[in-house]
């Protein structure tokens, strides 16, 4: 690694506190994201992913103001976000205890490279673990090679369900 420490210190997954993550940029800093920064975050989701989410994210930002189990870190690189990640611990109505899902990581195309995604994904993780958190999940799409294969350098396999689909015609 060449350099930048990030700054923080692990909280539980509704604090403030910031985070303790390392990237190879020293410009590179790792922070719980706020309200204000809701709109970068969509931006950059839609340039990432390809199509706009703003109702996803103004959703999770809703949710977030008033869960204890949803957490949101940002990476800012001379003040502007060039990464984000979503995850939450809950329980779903499967046959699985309580655990960690990943919903979104995302980097900035130029900023990748620098272990930003990895300083994201590891705060993330240590929030997760500090929680009592014993897995964590997550679903990708299937032609994702880059995110799979990202997510299995963190030891991330196949796990013990299948998503089933249905399409519904519209009315």
């Amino acid at each position: 690694m060449r350099g930048g420490t990030i700054r923080s210190a692990n909280g539980p997954m509704d604090a403030t506190a910031q985070p303790e993550s390392r990237a190879e940029s020293p410009n590179v800093t790792v922070t719980v994201a706020d309200a204000t920064d809701l709109a970068e975050i969509i931006d950059l989701d839609a340039r990432i992913a390809g199509y706009a989410r703003a109702d996803f994210w103004r959703d999770m930002f809703r949710q977030k103001a008033t869960s204890a189990t949803l957490c949101v870190v940002v990476a800012k690189s001379s003040g502007k976000i060039v990464g984000y990640v979503l995850g939450e611990i809950r329980s779903w109505p499967v046959r699985a205890p309580t655990c960690g899902w990943l919903y979104a990581i995302g980097v900035q195309k130029e900023h990748r490279q620098q272990k930003i995604a990895t300083a994201l994904m590891t705060e993330l993780i240590s929030r997760f673990k500090k929680n009592g958190v014993g897995a964590i999940r997550t679903m990708i799409d299937i032609d994702d090679h880059l995110l799979m294969s990202f997510l299995r350098s963190f030891g991330m396999t196949a796990g013990p369900f299948v998503e089933l689909e249905m399409r519904v015609s519209q009315p």
